[in-house]
């Protein structure tokens, strides 16, 4: 199957998703807790994220099809209580002493969770599907062991009702990859003082969530990352399907982001959408970034990335922005090739020896 992203109607439903989802114990947690506010957070905001603890283990599943330079495994842990699915990509070389470097991919939205990592056609389930086909494997390929968990509710792991959250889903998504980092202790061959993450528009919101959690991750790559607060999501994507009305007011407004507030009722505790804004928190980043991101990209605009560019930049915070001259929301091709490139030349500058 041809990759969805030469799909107009791919790059639609990712908007649309975006749109409508506003409308709609590890070492690593405990020090960032240390001389903040005893007081208890909101499960799910940033704070909320750092007092909580992370337990869980990677169970073998089966083995799926993987390629010359990197095994295909399916595993499997425990997410509150859930089960979620991880694909794992094992380089085929002898593992160095210390183990294999590891990289979390975090995937970007898909339009029916459950549809996650299956072929439309044979119905196959082959993660993570057709559009990430090679990603991973570009990574396991030069010696990194690649873990890419569905997240809840996405393919066949339990949960789906939190893919049902809209704006709020990221956030259990991020509680998903740090109970995937505290797992990595049962993998074998894993140098867990290596522990890299990479994540995909959708996965680049998890992927901060979660990096203001933890200080287990060396370094870190967004690609196309969904970074600004709710509020200029819920105006941009409002407005880019508004057929109705070329004003904005309040009033107009209102109804573009009218739904966060619905969601957030239904917590049944108090929350701001501020509090789980990572944007709001970067003054507390405490890793370098590197970001790619497409100058033309009408899923996800570059100005996002500038934006957070801007922000490591006044915290003083170590990072690294390329663009590329190009619409793709998921780089392809040659430019695909350079920014993974990039990215191994960043882990390796950053590698605990």
């Amino acid at each position: 199957m041809k990759r969805l992203e030469r799909f107009p109607f791919w790059k639609s439903m990712v908007r649309i998703f975006i749109f409508a989802a506003l409308l709609l114990p590890l070492p690593s947690t405990s020090c960032f807790a240390q001389g903040r506010s005893k007081k208890k957070a909101p499960p799910i905001s940033i704070e909320g994220l750092r007092q909580r603890s992370y337990e869980s283990s990677l169970v073998f599943e089966k083995e799926m099809e993987g390629t010359a330079q990197c095994r295909a495994d399916l595993m499997s842990y425990r997410s509150d209580g859930l089960k979620v699915y991880t694909l794992v990509n094992t380089p085929t070389t002898e593992a160095p002493k210390k183990g294999f470097p590891v990289l979390i991919f975090g995937h970007g939205y898909h339009p029916n969770p459950p549809k996650y990592g299956i072929n439309p056609e044979t119905k196959e389930n082959r993660r993570p599907g057709d559009y990430y086909r090679g990603l991973p494997e570009a990574y396991a390929e030069k010696g990194y062991l690649v873990l890419t968990p569905d997240y809840r509710g996405h393919s066949n792991s339990e949960g789906y009702d939190f893919t049902q959250m809209g704006y709020l889903a990221s956030n259990y998504y991020a509680i998903d990859v740090l109970n995937l980092i505290a797992a990595l202790k049962s993998l074998p061959n894993a140098d867990l003082k290596n522990i890299y993450y990479m994540g995909h528009s959708l996965g680049g919101d998890v992927g901060l969530k979660m990096l203001l959690a933890t200080d287990n991750i060396r370094a870190a790559s967004l690609w196309a990352p969904v970074v600004t607060d709710s509020w200029e999501q819920a105006l941009f994507y409002g407005v880019f399907y508004d057929e109705k009305s070329d004003l904005v007011d309040t009033t107009r407004m209102q109804l573009y982001a009218g739904h966060i507030d619905k969601n957030i009722r239904k917590l049944g505790y108090p929350y701001t959408a501020e509090e789980g804004d990572p944007i709001n928190y970067i003054a507390d980043i405490n890793l370098p970034l590197i970001i790619h991101h497409a100058k033309e990209d009408d899923v996800v605009p570059f100005t996002w990335s500038v934006g957070l560019a801007a922000k490591l930049y006044k915290f003083k915070k170590v990072f690294e922005l390329y663009s590329y001259n190009s619409p793709d929301h998921l780089l392809q091709n040659d430019m695909r090739a350079k920014a993974v490139e990039r990215d191994l030349a960043f882990f390796q500058k950053y590698r605990r020896r």
